[in-house]
Order: C-alpha cells, then sequence, then structure tokens
C-alpha cells in the first residue's frame, strides 16, 4: 500500500497557509485550436494598441458623422424643393431651364470641379427635376467667350446684324428652334438664372456679360501688323534675262498657288487661338453703345463657393475641410434652393467692400475700383467720380488668398491671352445696374428648418399609380 504524496510545500511560506496549485489553463475550443489561434484572455491592450484603437476610432466616427449630417443637409434642401417637381407641365411647353458655368479651377483640371456640381449643387437641382444647359471652361477665357457668343447668338436671333450685314449659318440650335416653332412648343416661362461656380469663373462671366452686351456682335478686324518694307518704295526684285531661271521660280512658285480655298482657310483657323480675343477692351467701356436688344433686367445669377486647395502645406487645412462637409454642403444647398425657388434682388452698390455682407470681416479685400473712364458717361453721382464698389465686384474674394500660386506668374513674352483671373473686376453701370441675384426668402428658410427638425412634412403630394388605372381604349373598327 502506497501512501498518497502530497504536493510539496514552497518555501518561504508562512505556517499555516495553505498552498493552493495553479488552475489548469481553461479549455479552449478545439477547432480554433485546429486552427492555430490561440487562447483569447479578456485584458486591456497594451499603450500601443490603445494609441492605434484611439485614433482609428476617432478618425472613423468624425467621417461617419460628418457623412451622416452632410446627407440631413442636403435632404433639408432637397426637401424645400421636391414640390416643384410636382408641378403639371403643358406637353407644348418646355420646362424651365438653367445655365451652369464651370471652369477648371486654378492649377488644375475640369475633373474637380465637375466632381464638385455633383456632389454638393446637383442632388437639390435633381430633387426639384431642373433642366440646366452646362457652359465649361478648360483654360482661363473659355467662360468668358462662352457666355458672350451665347449672348451674341440671342442678338442674332432678335434680327440683329453685325457690320457686314451678312446672315448668320445655320448652326444646330437654331435649327433645334426653327423645329420647335413649327411644332408650336412654346418656350419656357419664368426666370431661367444662371449658376457659377466658382470666383474664377464669376471673373469670366462677368467679362463675357460685358462683352455680350456691349461689344460687336462680329469679330472686329484684326489691328494692322507692322511691316518693315514702307509701303511708298516697295521691294523690287532683281531682273534677269535667262529664261532658265524664270522657269524655276514659276515652278517653285505654282505649289503655294494650288492651294485651294478650302485649304488656305483651314490653315487660318488652325493659327487662330482659341479661345478668340476679347471684342472689347475693359478700357473701351465707357465708349461702347449698348445693344438695343438689351434688356432692361438680366435673368439672376448666383455664384457658388467652390472649395479647392492645393499644395503639401494645404494638408492641414484640407483635412479640416474633409471632416467638415457638412457645413459645405448646407451653404451649397441653400444657395442652390435660392435658385430653384427663384426670387431675386438686384445688386447692391456701395462705397467700400464693408458694406456688404457677403464679404468676409477678416481678409483684407483685393482693390477692385473701376477707373473714371468705366463709369458711365451719363452718372452724375459723387461715387461714380471717385470709387464706386459693386455687390459682384466681393462676392467669394476670400478664394483668391487659397488659389494656386502658379496663377500669380509671370506670364511668357509669346502669350498674348487676356489675364482675367488675376485682373479686377470692372463693372459698368450700364451692365451692373441691370443685374440681379437670387436670394432665399426668409420665410423658405424658416420652413427648410422645420422640416430638418421633423415639425413639418415636405408638401409633396403622393405619387399616382397609373396601372390602377383603368385603360379605354376607343372603337378601332369605327363603327
Amino acid at each position: 500500500m502506497t501512501d498518497t504524496q502530497t504536493p510539496p510545500k514552497p518555501e518561504g511560506l508562512p505556517e499555516g497557509i495553505k498552498y493552493e496549485a495553479p488552475k489548469p489553463p481553461p479549455k479552449q475550443n478545439p477547432v480554433f485550436r485546429m486552427m492555430g489561434m490561440p487562447n483569447f484572455r479578456m485584458r486591456l491592450p497594451s499603450r500601443n494598441w490603445m494609441i492605434f484603437l484611439t485614433i482609428v476610432g476617432s478618425w472613423t466616427a468624425a467621417v461617419v458623422y460628418d457623412k451622416r449630417e452632410k446627407k440631413k443637409a442636403q435632404k433639408k434642401w432637397c426637401d424645400l424643393v421636391a414640390h416643384v417637381a410636382q408641378q403639371p407641365l403643358p406637353v407644348n411647353q418646355m420646362p424651365r431651364k438653367l445655365t451652369v458655368f464651370i471652369s477648371a479651377p486654378p492649377g488644375d483640371g475640369i475633373r474637380p470641379s465637375r466632381q464638385y456640381f455633383k456632389d454638393y449643387v446637383k442632388p437639390v437641382l435633381v430633387a426639384a427635376a431642373m433642366d440646366y444647359d452646362v457652359i465649361e471652361g478648360r483654360k482661363e477665357g473659355d467662360v468668358r467667350y462662352g457666355t458672350a457668343e451665347q449672348i451674341r447668338r440671342l442678338r442674332r436671333k432678335r434680327g440683329e446684324k453685325g457690320a457686314d450685314a451678312l446672315e448668320p449659318e445655320m448652326d444646330a440650335e437654331a435649327a433645334i428652334d426653327m423645329v420647335r416653332e413649327k411644332m408650336q412648343i412654346l418656350p419656357e416661362s419664368g426666370v431661367r438664372g444662371d449658376l457659377v461656380l466658382g470666383r474664377h469663373t464669376w471673373k469670366e462671366y462677368i467679362r463675357g456679360l460685358h462683352e455680350g452686351w456691349l461689344g460687336p456682335i462680329t469679330e472686329p478686324p484684326p489691328p494692322p501688323s507692322e511691316v518693315d518694307a514702307s509701303p511708298i518704295h516697295p521691294p523690287t526684285k532683281a531682273r534677269t534675262d535667262d529664261p532658265a531661271s524664270t522657269t524655276e521660280n514659276s515652278d517653285v512658285a505654282n505649289p503655294e498657288s494650288e492651294k485651294t480655298p478650302e485649304e488656305e482657310k483651314k490653315a487660318e483657323e488652325k493659327k487662330k487661338p482659341y479661345p478668340p480675343p476679347s471684342y472689347l477692351p475693359i478700357d473701351k467701356y465707357s465708349s461702347a453703345t449698348p445693344s438695343a436688344n438689351t434688356p432692361s433686367i438680366f435673368e439672376p445669377s448666383q455664384p457658388i463657393h467652390q472649395q479647392h486647395l492645393l499644395g503639401f502645406l494645404k494638408t492641414p487645412q484640407r483635412i479640416y475641410n474633409f471632416l467638415t462637409r457638412r457645413h459645405l454642403a448646407d451653404r451649397i444647398g441653400r444657395e442652390t434652393a435660392a435658385i430653384v425657388l427663384a426670387a431675386g434682388r438686384p445688386y447692391e452698390q456701395g462705397s467700400s467692400f464693408s458694406s456688404f455682407s457677403d464679404t468676409p470681416s477678416d481678409i483684407d479685400p483685393v482693390a477692385t475700383r473701376a477707373p473714371e473712364s468705366d463709369a458711365s458717361p451719363t452718372s452724375s453721382s459723387p461715387l461714380s467720380q471717385s470709387q464706386v464698389f459693386w455687390e459682384q465686384q466681393s462676392l467669394l474674394i476670400d478664394e483668391e488668398s487659397r488659389w494656386h500660386k502658379s496663377v500669380r506668374k509671370p506670364r511668357k513674352e509669346d502669350d498674348t491671352s487676356e489675364p482675367i483671373w488675376t485682373a479686377d473686376i470692372v463693372i459698368d453701370e450700364r451692365i451692373g445696374s441691370r443685374m440681379r441675384k437670387f436670394d432665399l426668402q426668409p420665410e423658405e428658410e424658416a420652413r427648410a428648418n422645420r422640416l430638418a427638425s421633423g415639425v413639418e412634412k415636405p408638401n409633396v403630394p403622393d405619387p399616382v399609380d397609373l396601372r390602377k388605372e383603368k385603360v379605354l381604349i376607343g372603337n378601332l373598327d369605327d363603327d
């Protein structure tokens, strides 16, 4: 008979304390054990894991919260204008159509502007079922030319002719308008409006507006080029009596003379710069005569803020903008809703930028003083004789300080294009007084806040299911 073995008593324990053997590790799931997974225990993570989880969790929470609030802000303004999409429209009438002006931001391509419009502006327009035309600019001057050409096309449509008194060529838009007139399709009723994205596009829009209404309807003749030879004493060729040399010269000249007029025209078009130079310089505003078809009030316009930053040193600001896109969506949604609801007011005129509420107070505005020669010749106010500031000059001016530095680099010697982005905005009184701005009414803004809080529901009628209606078919046999 063997005695039961007692576990050895560890040394160092005082007498009277019983020794307990260590507990065996808990049994692990055999499936996890076969997969080679360790036996996890509930414990606090290490310092490094705590730092990692805190950073990742905070960033994820900030992004998720911003996306949720951004959707709420956009839904608020979409619900405000949703009733516009349910308004009945006759079958022979065109819907209301806006004109959207988009240009590539300074130092970048056109794609960021397109994506910006798609993310912040388009949802509100789609909720209101608004139709729109787009005028894009890939480089400086494209929007200026597109705006001016659109106005000149309208002037030609109203019967205005240029200096050559030639009939304008039939383009695609004129052909479509002619077909609509034959089909008795009525044009859209009410206000149209212009949506301009960014300060740089706004400058080109203002420049094109002046060029279109104050400038000529046809391209003016180019200035005479400097000729080295005097017209009084033209260069004479050396006379030779050798018939062989005469035939050689004629043979060399024949290929140049064999060019058809079409080839010469194509060669001239290739040499022309695009966009074409302005038909009306800024210093000729005061001496220009407005078109007889100039309306007393222009279609309202709305410049939209474009947030676009480039450069490694602006990374902290770009991170902040990425995490606060909800504020940007709310601001742009408000401005787009004002365009849809079509309430406007005239642009203000004052003696300084500080008189306009849209100008930030912490930004030093760039001087945009119009010269005395650019004022209206009939103006006799004291402001026009010294310094006249228009609200159009101060809108979105805070964007200029964030433009890429490549915009301010000196131009090349062979670059003859007009610098519009870096130039000051000059407003002629005959154009500035006719411009209007979209403005959201206080009662509409209060209604949007009630929609966001859930106090009021969107005023949208219930959709009608046409499948439930009985289809009546007439007598096909004509009995």
